[in-house]
């Protein structure tokens, strides 16, 4: 079998998607392949300019689409409100949330301004903000999906949580690297039991794209040489984040990566480490998560009211 096609994404006609880290890599081509098929897309960067510009690129593509670049720095959570108010203001649904940005093995230890290590910070704190932030238009948008893309380097993390920031230990890349990507995966599980028990028909789901040839791969300290030599191309490297967002047969933590681990069409798969399915950790974790950045998720109101605007 030849496996999965980003030709076999259906039609997104009158939906509503927003891609973190949309101005390059796999973030801007899962843009693009969403907008292709009628999304309309809000796209953010860390940029103003970048995310203005990678969206005039992607209309440029894909003549008469509605694709807007939003400036968005996911360890700032002003900036994560500003966003998501942003979005609010010109929406009334999200179907598709691609949790998609992130930082990747940095070689020295950095902080954000508010102390917080920035793997963690980064792909864990700042998309827990988003997400929570846009809830209440998931809420209200039948059967929406949230996506976070997370890596296989989840296997080598722990969550030491008397030390996420790195203060105590020696700073290890991989390592920190690889608890922010193993707090995607519990981030998901735990994102999942909440719409379930809101009476929610949201998804949450999570993806990987095995080794792939990106800027952001080329650059990293976990690419490298490897990289170069063994890299599957972004149309294969975004397949798993695309499916995961758009294949009617998805179900509920739906994990994709692919085929082979770094390389291979996107396939349904399952995390190998036992921490990465503890509802237990997922749930400190998302308790832990809370204290730090000082924002709860808003219960819901009316439960029977979600997902009320069908697609």
């Amino acid at each position: 079998m030849s496996g999965w096609k980003l030709r076999e994404m259906p039609d997104l006609g009158g939906r509503t998607a927003v891609v973190t880290g949309g101005n390059t890599g796999l973030g801007h081509r899962s843009a693009l392949e969403l907008a292709r098929k009628g999304a309309r897309v809000f796209l953010t960067s860390r940029s103003g300019a970048r995310g203005r510009a990678a969206a005039a690129a992607i209309a440029s593509d894909v003549p008469g689409t509605s694709v807007e670049g939003i400036e968005l720095d996911l360890t700032d959570p002003a900036s994560i409100e500003r966003f998501a108010e942003r979005v609010a203001s010109r929406a009334d649904r999200l179907d598709i949330l691609l949790n998609n940005a992130g930082v990747v093995s940095l070689a020295f230890l950095q902080r954000t301004p508010a102390g917080h290590e920035m793997h963690m910070a980064t792909n864990h704190f700042g998309h827990f903000l988003v997400t929570g932030h846009l809830l209440p238009l998931l809420l209200a948008t039948a059967g929406a999906r949230v996506c976070t893309v997370t890596s296989g380097g989840y296997r080598y993390g722990t969550l030491d949580f008397d030390d996420l920031d790195w203060r105590k230990r020696p700073y290890h890349p991989v390592k920190a690297y690889g608890a922010s990507k193993l707090a995607n995966l519990l981030f998901t599980r735990e994102l999942q039991r909440r719409f379930d028990s809101a009476g929610a028909s949201a998804l949450a789901l999570s993806a990987h794209p095995g080794l792939t040839r990106t800027e952001r791969q080329q650059s990293s300290g976990m690419g490298g040489m490897l990289s170069r030599l063994l890299a599957s191309s972004v149309d294969v490297g975004v397949a798993p984040q695309l499916r995961a967002v758009t294949d009617p047969a998805a179900g509920k933590m739906g994990f994709y990566g692919p085929r082979f681990g770094i390389y291979g069409s996107a396939r349904r798969t399952s995390p190998v480490s036992g921490p990465a399915t503890s509802d237990a950790l997922a749930q400190l974790l998302w308790r832990f998560t809370e204290e730090t950045t000082g924002f709860r998720y808003p219960p819901p109101v009316d439960s029977s009211t979600f997902g009320a605007s069908a697609g």
